[in-house]
Parts: structure tokens; C-alpha cells; sequence
């Protein structure tokens, strides 16, 4: 099915690199600023763990800098710019913008589909001196100072097509705008001959530094029910997701003993009450004592009370993960800092 889309395809590479060739030569404008902002994207479409990313920089940045992050606020209601609050729901904000902001409650998030009037107007509110822009990549409009380019370790850019026929959003070169480059999603064991195979075939132009990263998975927390750590072991585990790829969180549970259900619904789906009522029934149908229903943290933002309220006394847990390099660490941390440190 995807050859008859071939010829879609190289039309949409020909808009790409015509773009790409028209902000190159200056055509296209891009806007620079006198303080650090930071690209995090990808060449992709689908779920390559931008958000962790995002987490993991806010985390390291809001030490010593005001730190804002932007993004356009993906599947939102509401156009233009908004300031996101703990209080903001899902469907005004998008429900990365609204994780991160109940996660870093200190930390500027706002939402624009324009990231230079976000900028322009955070900046003139001295809401922050370092921006990270989430998702935007192919958003030119903006010069970042440092471009982050993650890759997708079971899904390859190089063995990829251009969309519609693959997933790419613009062709494999495109990586090397890229500063820095991060392979997500990895296996726990990596060799390092399996990373450089892998840094070769990406077919980097520069000397760009390449970083391997996972995701570690920490303790269920309880959406509602007991406040107990669940016991894995033998239990049996719904997997109940609005996620691009729950795959890894499936093998996860399944490494840890669990038997897994997964229930998948589109990425960022937002539940309705017969989606609950399908999630409950799937659950009331399993004949054994010991069954949860896990999420992600990404799912629950989009969850209002009264959905909460829906799955009654049933035990529903989400999941949390951070990002873990596999080696190099230090380096990537330092790079980002000095980055930071040379700019503003």
C-alpha cells in the first residue's frame, strides 16, 4: 500500500526542501535572540519521547536559569497565546504543555502556534531569560541557538520514507541541523559498537555529538483506590493508553511479571465516558482478584474529575518515567550548560 503512495511522497520532499531551501538562503526569515533557546524535535511524526526530553532539561536548566518552555499546544481548542496554569485543562492547553506545568510548577509554559510572539511577549514580561521550544524542529521561524534532534531507536530515519507513504516530515538530511542529536527509546543494553553502527548509518555530515537514551519506569502512582505500591508479580495488568507507541510500557509490565491487557485509543486522545465505561468493563471481566488498570502520565492530564469519578472503586495507576542515558551524560549536561552560559 505504501509504494501507491510514492508519488505523494516526493511531492511532499519537494515542499520540503523548498522550504528548507527558501529559510537557508534567507527568504524565509528567522527570528534570533540575545538569550538561549533550545530546539527540541524530530523528522518524524509519531512518538519519539520529546516530552521526558523536555522534563529532563527543564530539570537541569531551572537550577540556575528562568526557564520557559513553548510549545503549539497539540489538539488544543483554543488558538493564539495562553499561559498554562496546574488549573489549565487539557483540551485549552494540550496535555504535554499541562504535564510539564504540574510537574515544574515554577517553570513558564506557555502555548502559541506562533513561537516568536510567545518569545517576544514572555520576554518583555522578564517571565524568563532560556527557552526551550517544544516541537519545533521544522519551525524555522524561530533561530534556535541549539537545535535537538531526537531519533527514535526502533524506528529508524534511515530505514524511513517521507510522508505519506512514511513518517517522515522532511528528508533524512534534515538531521544534520541538528547540534545535538539523541537516540530515544533504547534498549536497556546497548553495546557501543551497536552505537556507532547506529551514529553511521544516520549519515551525520558534521561531528555532531550522538546520545543514546531509555526511559526508566518508577513506581506506579494511584489515580484513585489504594495508595499502596501494586505487587506485579502475577497480577493482571490493563494497559489503558491515548499514547503514539505503548509498546515499551507493555514489555515493561510484562519484564516485571504482570500479565498484559493493552487497550490502545488514538495518541492524545481525549476519554469520554463510554471510553471509561469500556476500560471498567474490561476490567470487571477479568476473573482474578488481583488486576489494576495502568496509564500513563500523559493520559491522565487529559482524565477531568468527573471521568475520574466513572471508574468508581476499580484500582487505576499511572506510570511515570525520566530519561536515563546510556553513557555520556556529563557531557550532554555540559554541553547544554555552557550553551546556556555563552548566550545572554
Amino acid at each position: 500500500m505504501k509504494w501507491l503512495l510514492l508519488p505523494f511522497a516526493l511531492i511532499y520532499r519537494c515542499v520540503a526542501v523548498v522550504r528548507n531551501w527558501l529559510f537557508d538562503c534567507g527568504v524565509l526569515k528567522s527570528k534570533a535572540y540575545g538569550v538561549p533557546v533550545i530546539v527540541v524535535g524530530n523528522i518524524t511524526v509519531g512518538g519519539t519521547g520529546k516530552t521526558p526530553h523536555v522534563e529532563y532539561l527543564v530539570k537541569l536548566l531551572s537550577r540556575k536559569r528562568r526557564v520557559a518552555v513553548v510549545s503549539r499546544g497539540y489538539g488544543r481548542s483554543t488558538s493564539g497565546f495562553v499561559a498554562v496554569s496546574p488549573e489549565s485543562d487539557a483540551k485549552s492547553v494540550g496535555d504535554e504543555p499541562l504535564q510539564i506545568k504540574r510537574k515544574f510548577t515554577d517553570v513558564c509554559v506557555a502555548v502559541d502556534e506562533v513561537r516568536t510572539h510567545a518569545i517576544d511577549r514572555l520576554l518583555a514580561e522578564r517571565a524568563a531569560d532560556t527557552f526551550i521550544l517544544d516541537d519545533a524542529f521544522q519551525h524555522r521561524h524561530v533561530k534556535a541557538g541549539l537545535n535537538i534532534a531526537l531519533v527514535d531507536y526502533n524506528r529508524p530515519i534511515f530505514s524511513d520514507l517521507m510522508l505519506p507513504a512514511g513518517r517522515l516530515r522532511e528528508p533524512r538530511s534534515g538531521i544534520n541541523r541538528a547540534n545535538i542529536v539523541l537516540v530515544t527509546k533504547c534498549p536497556d543494553q546497548l553495546t557501543d559498537d551497536e552505537q556507532r553502527n547506529f551514529t553511521a548509518k544516520l549519515r551525520l555530515v558534521e561531528e555532531t555529538p550522538v546520545f543514546f537514551t531509555r526511559f526508566g519506569y518508577g513506581q506506579l502512582v494511584p489515580l484513585v483506590g489504594t495508595s499502596q505500591t501494586p505487587q506485579l508479580e502475577g497480577a493482571t495488568v490493563i494497559v489503558a493508553t491515548g499514547i503514539a507507541r505503548p509498546e515499551r510500557l507493555c514489555a515493561h509490565l510484562t519484564d516485571s511479571g504482570a500479565k498484559v491487557i493493552s487497550l490502545n485509543f488514538p495518541d492524545h486522545h481525549f476519554f469520554t465516558f463510554a471510553d471509561i465505561d469500556k476500560i471498567v468493563s474490561l476490567y470487571q471481566s477479568v476473573k482474578q482478584e488481583h488486576k489494576i488498570v495502568v496509564m500513563t502520565e500523559k493520559d491522565i492530564m487529559r482524565l477531568t474529575p468527573d471521568l475520574v469519578d466513572r471508574f468508581g472503586g476499580i484500582q487505576v495507576y499511572y506510570q511515570p518515567i525520566q530519561v536515563e542515558f546510556i553513557g555520556g551524560q556529563e557531557r550532554f549536561d555540559d554541553i547544554v550548560m555552557r550553551f546556556c552560559g555563552n548566550v545572554g
